[in-house]
């Protein structure tokens, strides 16, 4: 069985409860969530199990892009959040998705450090051929960036 995962793991600097508030503010999540030059134009998250999460970038040269309603699966708060593209609000399953696009899973965790915690991105995918797409899309430049300007922000807080 092949690996399906990637995943993302830094010391942030922040407390668990300053990142968590980075995670599920929508206020604050269009700060972090897209690495610049992309912003994020509007977010939507219920932090609780079948709550919906949706985040709509302006991308440069692209246009707006509306990532579409995905679900909370898991909210432990301060220590872990996990979501999914595959599923909208309510665990209603979501269309499939169309011609080079993917479903996935993002288990985030945040482990309590002597420097704050650490973030740990951990995304699901259905196949080999979905993490390779993922990854090739520029999942840890991107992912890391932005996780980057998490922490910063959180930081702040």
């Amino acid at each position: 069985m092949t690996d399906t995962t990637l995943t993302l793991s830094f010391e942030t600097g922040a407390t668990p409860a300053q990142v968590w508030r980075c995670l599920t503010e929508p206020e604050l999540l269009k700060q972090w969530f897209a690495p610049a030059p992309v912003t994020v134009t509007d977010a939507e998250i219920d932090p609780t199990p079948g709550g919906g999460f949706r985040t709509v970038m302006q991308v440069p040269e692209m246009g707006e892009m509306d990532g579409g309603w995905g679900c909370v699966l898991l909210a432990d708060p301060q220590k872990r959040i996990v979501w999914t593209s595959a599923l909208g609000p309510g665990f209603k399953p979501n269309p499939a998705p169309g011609e080079g696009e993917f479903a996935f899973t993002a288990d985030i965790r945040l482990t309590e450090t002597t420097n704050g915690c650490t973030y740990t991105a951990t995304v699901l995918h259905a196949s080999d051929a979905d993490r390779a797409a993922h990854e090739a899309m520029g999942f840890h430049d991107g992912w890391g960036s932005a996780a980057q300007q998490l922490a910063e922000l959180a930081r702040t807080l």
